[in-house]
């Protein structure tokens, strides 16, 4: 299914609420002839157009640069322990250096609350429209549960925080105290439990840049896991995230859809960056358009933040700034690290296999030592369907809630329910299955390795082809560098080979280069856990732990997830230790990539919380006390 904006296909609409009780709009056609400046809360809510723009505000914050168009993606260090960010920075969040007057940290928390401010304006106002029941319903309980879902962002991370749940309306109400997380947890629960009733189904919406049922649930669960963890401890709420997990994964009670996994794991990314919907798998998505060269800003930077790192001015890829490398703890949690090929998919699609460079790229493959090397690989923007990709923005959106999270929801509130039962095992084998590509073609090429880069030189890229195996269907392209074949690009991986075709390379003005094809492992490799990592309920809570972190990696889950195990500190110091005196059998960092184990090394008690800018604390005497360190 093509991407297109929630209201009106792929047209913006009015934002509006941005300030306490103005409304102003950005927009690419105005719904409206009136001027906006002639509005106010009690005239502009009278059609359901103006109530669907009011509602486009509240979704407007999810986007933004200050959330997740920009400052969650790779800069505010949510990846914890699977990724230290590269860009030479020595202060600010991104490395765990962190002083109260942090700008990101302040930007993030005033969206949030700017988001919950609309909602409360929305809700309050919804009565006044002209429209039907039906719709008046599913409009209150999306606002009800974005206001909850802003909430729990700002619970996450500052943990006691003011719980609004009424529209401010004047300049002067300045004091709101913090509440007690419980209490906030609890809200968030009551709220989304409502628009779980009252938003449409899955099948319903159609696509994922619209809450839907199957999102509530899902986000559901989560927030009932955050809050059975520390520091809230509420274990009681393990078997209602998991109760809320089940519910997705059962046939909707309504109109039957139910969800499913991509059988292809790189395929689901692949949609991302090529503007594409799969209500199936991708249940909910931070949803971006354009690349700002039309003057709109519904751009992110996905792709410029956690793509593969590229500098270059090559039209056909995008610029990337590559902020995150991937930890070796990560690379060493995937079948086969010491080998080029995996049999677990994801990991050489979810670490970047290759760095690029020059104009035009030259993609050049990475050596299985070259472990903190490689940036993310899920944001490829050389698949951006939207030209030019040279400027920080682009289309491609970001996941808040997948079908595989899901499932290792389900199994993790299972298992603290009732250890690892059959059904909680089946969730994660479930999501292993797709990751060893078990419902794709088995006898497939996966991988071309360049053995000799040629004899003599190559001044362009030769045509790739490939003879027998009994299969078909294989296709790739060469890249070179100083006349030398150096990567071969798998484009197709083809079908039905029983054994590795021959490789020949024809033009390019050089010869003798050799590569050999490298088959798919999925008609042999083994997918399901271990006996021993489902025997008790100890080990399959690390098996359900490590399976997050190779399905969910770089989508700003981790931080949290460390968290609420009471492992965050732990872990992070495990990564410093790794990279500056190694872990058997995990090696150090290169020499110059040691210093980035610093933003480890200063990981405390207080980088569990984030801090309340001094400008709040100051405008606000309700945020008193400061959270512990600051």
């Amino acid at each position: 299914m093509q991407r297109y904006n929630f209201f009106d296909m792929k047209y913006k609409l009015i934002c509006l609420l941005v300030t306490t009780m103005v409304l102003v709009s950005s927009c690419k056609k105005f719904l409206e002839t009136t001027p906006l400046s002639n509005n106010t809360p009690e005239t502009f809510y009278g059609t359901e157009k103006q109530i669907m723009s009011a509602l486009a505000g509240v979704y407007d914050r999810i986007s933004r640069s200050q959330t997740y168009g920009d400052q969650m993606l790779g800069r505010m260090g949510l990846d914890a322990d699977e990724a230290f960010f590269n860009n030479g920075a020595v202060e600010g969040v991104a490395v765990y250096n962190v002083s109260a007057s942090d700008v990101n940290i302040a930007n993030n928390y005033n969206f949030w609350y700017d988001g919950i401010n609309r909602a409360n304006a929305l809700l309050e106002n919804l009565h006044k429209a002209a429209m039907s029941e039906e719709n008046r319903n599913a409009v209150r309980g999306e606002a009800l549960f974005l206001r909850a879902y802003y909430h729990f962002m700002l619970v996450l991370y500052w943990g006691d925080v003011p719980l609004m749940t009424k529209a401010v309306k004047s300049a002067n109400e300045t004091y709101a105290e913090r509440t007690p997380s419980k209490k906030v947890y609890e809200q968030i629960i009551a709220d989304m439990t409502e628009a779980e009733t009252l938003v449409k189904t899955a099948r319903e919406v159609g696509f994922g840049g619209r809450i839907n049922k199957s999102a509530v649930r899902g986000i559901l669960a989560r927030v009932c896991l955050q809050m059975a963890g520390a520091p809230v401890n509420d274990i009681s709420k393990y078997k209602e995230a998991r109760d809320w997990a089940l519910k997705v994964m059962l046939p909707d009670p309504k109109d039957g859809f139910q969800h499913t996994l991509n059988p292809s794991y790189q395929d689901v990314f692949i949609k991302y960056c090529q503007d594409k919907y799969d209500i199936g798998e991708s249940i909910w998505e931070a949803e971006f358009q354009g690349n700002a060269t039309d003057g709109f800003q519904e751009t992110g930077r996905v792709g410029s933040n956690n793509g593969i790192l590229y500098s270059g001015s090559d039209p056909n890829y995008g610029f990337s700034y590559g902020y995150l490398n991937a930890t070796a703890r990560l690379w060493y949690l995937f079948d086969n690290p010491t080998q080029l090929l995996s049999a677990d998919e994801r990991r050489d699609w979810s670490i970047a296999p290759y760095t690029t460079t020059g104009t035009p790229v030259i993609e050049t493959p990475f050596t299985t030592a070259q472990l903190y090397e490689r940036t993310s690989g899920k944001w490829r923007r050389e698949l951006e369907v939207v030209s030019p990709k040279t400027n920080n923005w682009g289309p491609i959106n970001f996941p808040l809630l997948r079908f595989s999270d899901v499932l290792l929801m389900f199994a993790e509130a299972e298992n603290k329910v009732n250890g690892p039962t059959t059904a909680a095992i089946d969730a994660v084998n479930k999501v292993r299955r797709r990751a060893y590509g078990k419902d794709l073609p088995a006898e497939s090429v996966r991988m071309v390795q360049v053995t000799n880069g040629g004899t003599t030189n190559y001044t362009s890229a030769p045509t790739v082809t490939f003879t027998g195996g009994g299969g078909s269907g294989a296709a790739a392209k060469a890249f070179i560098s100083a006349g030398k074949i150096i990567r071969v690009k798998m484009l197709t991986e083809g079908s039905g080979y029983t054994s590795a075709p021959t490789i020949t390379f024809t033009g390019g003005g050089g010869a003798g280069a050799i590569a050999t094809a490298l088959l798919s492992k999925r008609a042999t490799s083994a997918y399901e856990l271990t006996a021993l990592e489902t025997g008790s309920p100890e080990a399959f809570q690390q098996a359900i732990e490590d399976e997050r972190s190779r399905e969910l990696s770089f989508e700003c889950l981790r931080k949290a997830d460390l968290i609420r195990w009471g492992k965050f500190i732990t872990n992070m110091k495990r990564i410093e230790r790794d990279m500056t005196i190694g872990n058997s059998p995990i090696p150090t960092a290169p020499s110059n990539l040691q210093s980035r184990a610093f933003a480890f090394r200063t990981v405390s008690e207080r980088d569990l919380l984030w801090p309340f800018s001094p400008t709040e604390m100051s405008l606000n005497q309700g945020l008193r006390p400061q959270n512990p360190g600051f």
